[in-house]
C-alpha cells in the first residue's frame, strides 16, 4: 500500500491554464491504477485546500477501464468526485507552496501517528519562482514531510526555479522540469509514473522449507527512488505482532536480494513489505512466502 498526495498551484498566475493543470492531475489518477494506492488532491494559492482527502479504497476514474481485474469499476466514487471538484476550482491569489505541504502533512501525520505506517509520495506542481520567504517555508514543510517518511517530488512549469525545486524535493532527480509550457504537462506523466511508483510485485522463492535459512528476491519497481538506498529495508511480517526487518545485500531498481528470517512452522504465511527510509514507513503488499514441511 502507498499514499499519493498530489498538490497543484491554484494562484492567479495559472488562471488561463487551469484546464491543462486539471488534465494533468486527471491523467495521473488514471495512470496510477494499483489497488494498493490511495490518493489525495490538494490545491494551494494564498492558502491550501484539501479537495479530496486520502481515499479509503482505490477507486476508478470515470470512463477508465482498469487493466487489473482486482479493481472494481466503481465509477462515481471518491476519486471521480474529487476530480469533479478540482475541475471547477477558480485560480487566484499568491503562490504559497508551503500551504499545500501543510495540508499534505496534516494527512500524513494523522495516518502515521494513528498507527498506519504507510509510505507516502508527494507530487507538488508549481509554475513560478518562489520569493525568499515563500521558499524558506516551503523547504521547512517539505523537510517536515520527509521527517514523516514521505518522498517529495516537484513538477516545475513556466517560470519555475529549478534550484529551488531541487532543494524542496528530495534531490535534483526528484524534479520534473516542464520546459514546453502548460501544454507539455501531459508529456511528463510517464516519467513521473516511472520514477514515483514504488511497488512490490513478487517474491522468489514464494515457498520455502520450514526451519531452513534462505534468501529471497523481492521483485518490483522503484527501489532506486529512496533518498538514500542505504536506508532500504526488506520487512517480513510473520504475524500481527512480529515483523522482522533485514538489510538487503543487493539493491536494484527492479529487485532486492534479502536475507530472510527462518520460518519455524510449516504452513505459515509471511507477508513482504519494503521500507525506503530505514523503517519509518512501509510499502505493504499482498506478496507472501509460505513455509512447507520438507
Amino acid at each position: 500500500e502507498c499514499d499519493q498526495l498530489c498538490f497543484v498551484c491554484r494562484s492567479g498566475s495559472v488562471r488561463n491554464h487551469w484546464t491543462e493543470i486539471y488534465s494533468f492531475v486527471e491523467s495521473l489518477a488514471e495512470k496510477f491504477i494499483s489497488p494498493m494506492l490511495r490518493m489525495s488532491f490538494i490545491v494551494f494559492s494564498s492558502r491550501g485546500t484539501t479537495v479530496m482527502k486520502l481515499t479509503e479504497n482505490r477507486q476508478v476514474v470515470h470512463g477508465f477501464q482498469p487493466e487489473i481485474p482486482s479493481i472494481p469499476p466503481l465509477e462515481q466514487e471518491a476519486i471521480r468526485r474529487g476530480l469533479d471538484i478540482l475541475q471547477y476550482e477558480v485560480p487566484g491569489g499568491d503562490t504559497f507552496m508551503h500551504e499545500g505541504f501543510k495540508r499534505a502533512n496534516e494527512q500524513i501525520y494523522h495516518e502515521t501517528y494513528g498507527g498506519v505506517r504507510t509510505a507516502s509520495v508527494i507530487i507538488a506542481l508549481t509554475d513560478g519562482e518562489l520569493q525568499d520567504v515563500q521558499f524558506y517555508y516551503a523547504e521547512q514543510e517539505a523537510n517536515r514531510a520527509r521527517s514523516f517518511g514521505a518522498i517529495v517530488y516537484c513538477v516545475g512549469v513556466k517560470d519555475f526555479n529549478e534550484t529551488q525545486l531541487s532543494t524542496i524535493a528530495d534531490s535534483i532527480d526528484h524534479v520534473f522540469p516542464v520546459t514546453g509550457g502548460f501544454y507539455a504537462l501531459r508529456g511528463t506523466i510517464d516519467s513521473i509514473l516511472k520514477k514515483s511508483c514504488i511497488e512490490i510485485l513478487a517474491a522468489e522463492p514464494s515457498s520455502v522449507c520450514a526451519g531452513e535459512s534462505f534468501q529471497v528476491v523481492v521483485r518490483g519497481n522503484g527501489f532506486y527512488h529512496a533518498r538514500n538506498i542505504d536506508q532500504v529495508l526488506c520487512s517480513f511480517k510473520l504475524n500481527d505482532s512480529l515483523t522482522i526487518n533485514e538489510k538487503p545485500t543487493l539493491v536494484h531498481d527492479t529487485y532486492l536480494l534479502c536475507p530472510a528470517p527462518v520460518i519455524e512452522d510449516a504452513g505459515q504465511v509471511v507477508f513482504l513489505q519494503v521500507s525506503m527510509n530505514n523503517g519509518l514507513t512501509f510499502i505493504s503488499s499482498s506478496v507472501s512466502i509460505t513455509s512447507t514441511q520438507c
